[in-house]
């Protein structure tokens, strides 16, 4: 039994903590002790009489969620409520009544409270221009407005009242003057109707030729398309076209450079490259000759006396000069020089390394092929003489017997017997010098253009 005060307790607490506020001024509103004992049904004969006009009717709000459902029966002027069982009891019968004095239940549940007060203000709300509920400052400012709106609207009703007046008194226009204006109005309606008709098919006819029009522009949309796809495939073709012609066009100016390049390239200075390592001449990066200070391997000298050989040989077979008494035969670095009137004695172009007095061999191959030299430089300088394409050619060194210099200078052996190494290191140099100026004799013959940078290389 403790525990039921406890709850009454808590639930005026809950209650306490509800408000209902203005719509106004949301200022929280205490209601009159009379809304606490309103009920469902006379909620619903209010709703009913605020609906009447308008054919609807109200639906009782539910009895509390809380609370099960109740059927009211009047019998002998005492109301009974009927409570249906709560789901989940017992099978066993337990129904019961529930007596009213006045037909009417305690509303102890907040909630249902709450429904019922809402429901009556939107009734309320709903069957006018005002929000309710409204505090009472609110109301009074309300009334005021209303006041003064009821005060414009019954002047506006005098007004509306005497010009009602002017007009019933002001006589009538004839029905001639009526009917004249009657005419001319049904005349101009005819007229206009005319022009409606004539504008009608105006526009029709605008509207046909607008179709036409557009018809005439989805066709010229059309072959633009058409246009333009034609133009772009042409473009593209011509900047294939452009790029091909331009990758030829770089391909000629490559292969006219190359032409260029190789016609005034020279085979043979190329294959036989003829220079100075200080001292020594040099054919293709082999020195030709000795120095006390520097003793060149005989097997380099005899490699370069086989390049020499083989230049030799090149050169006459170019110019197509016969010789007579020997004939060079290239064999690498071990060349030797053929004699025509034995040929079964060759005389080597090389040297294994230890030499003896009495061998001769050698010096005599160097003073065959420096007689094979002189042959090459008369009849070379005989070919010039008789070419007039060619300037006039000569070579800087003479050459008698087993000798080569300048003309009226010192003339220096080729052979190594009875010879120091410096003179014969010069006359080698003089061989090799001679050799370059047949090289630039046969350039310019083939290229008479690059005489002077021949000459020039030659020098």
């Amino acid at each position: 039994m403790a525990s039921a005060p406890s709850k009454k307790e808590s639930k005026e607490s809950n209650e306490a903590n509800v408000y209902i506020v203005c719509q106004r001024c949301s200022q929280p509103l205490e209601l009159h002790p009379s809304f606490l004992h309103v009920t469902s049904d006379t909620l619903g004969n209010l709703a009913a009489q605020l609906v009447h006009d308008e054919g609807k009717d109200l639906d009782a709000l539910p009895e509390p969620s809380s609370r099960p459902s109740a059927q009211v029966l009047q019998t002998d002027g005492v109301a009974r409520r009927q409570v249906a069982r709560m789901k989940g009891a017992s099978t066993t019968r337990q129904d019961f009544t529930l007596l009213t004095g006045e037909g009417q239940l305690e509303m102890t549940n907040l909630a249902y409270r709450l429904r019922v007060s809402s429901q009556l203000f939107d009734i309320m709300s709903g069957h006018g221009e005002i929000d309710h509920p409204l505090c009472l400052e609110c109301t009074d400012t309300l009334m005021e407005d209303m006041v003064q709106q009821l005060r414009s609207s019954e002047k506006e009703h005098t007004q509306y009242q005497e010009h009602l007046s002017k007009l019933d008194s002001s006589p009538l226009p004839e029905d001639t003057a009526l009917m004249k204006d009657l005419e001319e109005l049904t005349a101009a309606k005819k007229e206009l109707l005319s022009q409606m008709d004539d504008v009608e098919r105006q526009r029709d006819q605008v509207a046909a030729d607008l179709k036409a029009v557009e018809d005439e522009f989805v066709e010229l949309k059309q072959a633009e398309r058409k246009y333009w796809k034609q133009l772009a495939e042409l473009q593209y073709q011509e900047r294939a076209l452009t790029d091909e012609q331009q990758s030829v066009d770089n391909q000629l100016q490559h292969s006219q450079a190359q032409l260029n390049f190789l016609e005034k390239t020279n085979v043979y200075n190329c294959a036989f490259n003829i220079w100075h390592a200080g001292h020594f001449g040099t054919i293709n990066g082999f020195r030709l000759g000795r120095l006390p200070t520097v003793p060149v391997e005989w097997s380099e000298v005899s490699t370069a006396w086989g390049q020499a050989v083989l230049l030799l040989h090149c050169l006459a077979r170019r110019l197509k000069i016969r010789f007579e008494r020997f004939r060079p035969v290239p064999y690498g670095n071990t060349s030797f020089i053929e004699s025509l009137e034995d040929r079964k004695r060759p005389l080597p172009l090389y040297c294994a390394g230890a030499r003896f007095f009495w061998d001769t061999k050698f010096d005599n191959a160097m003073a065959a092929f420096l007689d094979l030299l002189g042959q090459f430089t008369d009849q070379v300088e005989a070919a010039a003489r008789e070419d007039d394409a060619v300037k006039p050619f000569k070579f800087p060194y003479r050459i008698s017997a087993d000798k080569i210099g300048e003309p009226n200078q010192q003339m220096y052996s080729v052979k190594i017997q009875f010879n120091t190494d410096e003179h014969w290191t010069k006359a080698m140099k003089h061989v090799l010098v001679t050799l370059k100026w047949g090289l630039a004799y046969l350039t310019t013959k083939l290229n008479p253009l690059g005489s002077a940078s021949a000459a020039a290389s030659a020098q």
